[in-house]
């Protein structure tokens, strides 16, 4: 028996919020968006999925072609997506096994507002004039409205959904290679399909740069079509993004009572979920910033993770997997991007390899 089950995901941003890491909103008229993501499962039909999620207004999108075929939506080639909401395509012919790039171009052919959006996809995205999905035009750096496909597999295989942050969204890899944490994992363990909901500046317990890590576990993981594992990588940014940016710092016991929460929301709807330590970021701190009683929160929370009294069904240790032995506050040099705070491609094996140790799939 087969059923629609996640491929790819992409976390959806407001364009309207206060803080950004990359750009401010932009829109689209009359131009067509060309973009690439690799999509992981075992079928012969895909569905794709675009999202309204933070719009202003109707999202009109009046041609979809992916893989090379015209898409259509309930027989149509054109649909509407209402504020706030998501449009699902029909099925369309695309043998997948194991994984494969998907090239899907949109045109949107009426003002768009500000776009739904993802800011880091670590993927060329392409805006041409007109209607047509030919490469070439403007080069962007996010990804648009495009929040899903599904693949229609055979039921059972798992699902396993990497929640997280800028670590989760790939960070400080190789831009293209397809070298973030979970693109890493999905090859450690090819019986799953892995889908990454990471959002480069998230949060666990405050909103801005994506909706707050609480509300937007219960409302984006649950919803991925087959999904029976999480893993929560979240919780640096509380910690380290009020040295930087002017937001309120949080509590120990904030943070507990969230990451309880996500336990909580994983629980009820039986998907078995790890949680990881939060990694080390001594050196990322502006100059002359004193980072100690952050550091101290840090090594509290992690204490707290590890000993598990929130309930999760395992526990990554990523601090242990990417700390200096000589400066445990710090990434170890060979694990390091250059920023002191994103691991790179080698650090995104490590951490691949203690998820996939934690997952036990």
């Amino acid at each position: 028996m087969t059923t629609w089950t996640a491929a790819y995901r992409s976390a959806m941003v407001s364009p309207f919020e206060s803080m950004t890491l990359v750009h401010g909103p932009r829109g689209f008229a009359d131009q067509t968006v060309r973009q690439v993501v690799r999509v992981r499962g075992e079928g012969e039909r895909l569905r794709v999925r675009f999202s309204n999620l933070y719009g202003a207004r109707p999202l009109v999108v009046g041609r979809v072609v992916a893989g090379g075929a015209a898409v259509t939506f309930g027989g149509g080639a054109r649909v509407t997506v209402g504020v706030g909401e998501e449009a699902v395509s029909d099925p369309f012919a695309f043998p997948l096994k194991g994984e494969a790039d998907l090239t899907v171009s949109a045109y949107l052919p009426e003002e768009t507002g500000p776009a739904t959006y993802h800011p880091f996809a670590l993927r060329t995205t392409w805006i041409a004039p007109g209607d047509g999905d030919a490469p070439g035009g403007e080069e962007s750096e996010s990804g648009f409205f495009l929040s899903g496909v599904d693949v229609a597999a055979e039921a059972g295989r798992p699902v396993v959904a990497a929640f997280g942050d800028s670590l989760t969204d790939g960070v400080g890899t190789t831009p293209g290679a397809d070298r973030r944490y979970p693109d890493v994992l999905a090859r450690l363990v090819p019986a799953a399909s892995v889908v990454n909901l990471g959002i480069a500046g998230n949060r666990l317990v405050s909103d801005e740069f994506g909706e707050r890590g609480v509300a937007r576990f219960a409302r984006e993981v649950p919803a991925v079509p087959g999904v029976t594992h999480a893993v929560v990588q979240v919780g640096l940014n509380d910690i380290g993004m009020p040295v930087v940016f002017d937001v309120p710092p949080v509590t120990f016991d904030e943070l507990t009572a969230g990451y309880r929460a996500i336990a909580g929301t994983a629980a009820r709807h039986g998907i078995t979920a790890v949680v990881a330590t939060v990694t080390p970021f001594g050196g990322a701190q502006p100059p002359g910033v004193d980072l100690a009683a952050e550091e101290a929160l840090r090594r509290r929370l992690n204490a707290w993770l590890r000993a598990n009294e929130a309930g999760f069904a395992a526990v990554a240790d990523l601090d242990a997997a990417l700390r200096d032995p000589a400066d445990p506050s710090a990434l170890r040099p060979d694990h390091d991007s250059g920023d002191h705070l994103h691991p790179d491609d080698a650090g995104a094996e490590a951490m691949a390899e203690t998820v996939a140790r934690a997952l036990g799939i």
